[in-house]
């Protein structure tokens, strides 16, 4: 059970608590920087990621993505998910806010199981509704243009982690999410979709494919070693549900998934 008074005191000190950690100060403001290009230099297989990329916990606190890999050390493949997460109260299936990720969600449930007690870790990071928070009954793009000490962000903030949480509870979720509360992994660099609040870090979108054509590419699934190497090209594309105009496509199984571990797994031997 969370502790709601620290809770709520870490959301009021939003401000602080949302800049980069001490290891990742780095970065340009929105201001300052030019207009960032297209996402070319996206990651690909073989790429390191940047140790300044952050992601953001419960309590609002940030933390190194390489740290993270390396405390799920001695593992030798890291199953990065990078998913939307809760619903805001929105009724959604399993109170997740993308059913794409609804979806795979089952597929990832699959792996931890048959993965435990091995040389396999697994981190979730969930992604905020940046473009549809004015249909969750707050302002549009609240996420992306609001900044840290907005009373409505951070109450959203508020709501976005507690449904998130919950799903972890009715076991939707399998592990302790972390959190990309402005979607800075999967960025969109397109005129338009960038943030206009927050710092804008040289890694933002670089997890994002640079043929990726949905608002936001995700879920998203990637392998990388506790150096953060990315050991393959990262798993997108599947469309459970898709738009009117589009068509329903599967781009990778569970089974794709599982022997791309188990490949990496033997090169590690």
């Amino acid at each position: 059970m969370m502790n709601r008074r620290g809770f709520t005191k870490n959301l009021l000190a939003m401000g602080s608590v949302l800049a980069a950690p001490s290891a990742v100060r780095a970065g340009t403001s929105q201001k300052d920087s030019p207009k960032l290009p297209p996402n070319l230099d996206a990651y690909q297989a073989g790429d390191s990621i940047s140790p300044e990329v952050f992601v953001t916990d419960r309590n609002l606190s940030n933390h190194s993505l390489l740290s993270i890999l390396k405390n799920n050390s001695p593992n030798e493949v890291n199953v990065l998910f990078i998913f939307g997460g809760g619903a805001m109260g929105h009724n959604s299936p399993g109170g997740i806010w993308c059913p794409d990720s609804f979806e795979d969600l089952h597929m990832l449930r699959t792996l931890k199981d048959a993965y435990q007690n091995t040389q396999v870790g697994f981190v979730f990071v969930a992604c905020a509704p940046v473009f549809h928070s004015k249909y969750l009954g707050f302002s549009d793009r609240l996420f992306l243009d609001q900044p840290d000490d907005s009373i409505e962000f951070i109450n959203a903030v508020k709501l976005f982690i507690h449904t998130t949480q919950a799903a972890l509870e009715n076991g939707i979720i399998p592990q302790q999410p972390y959190y990309d509360l402005r979607l800075r992994l999967m960025m969109d660099r397109s005129p338009g979709k960038t943030p206009t609040a927050g710092t804008i870090y040289d890694w933002q979108g670089k997890f994002r494919d640079p043929d990726e054509n949905q608002k936001y590419g995700v879920p998203n699934i990637w392998l990388l070693d506790k150096q953060g190497t990315a050991l393959t090209a990262p798993f997108r594309g599947n469309m459970y549900h898709p738009k009117p105009g589009d068509s329903f496509q599967i781009s990778y199984t569970i089974s794709d998934v599982d022997q791309a571990i188990r490949q990496q797994l033997a090169r590690a031997r």
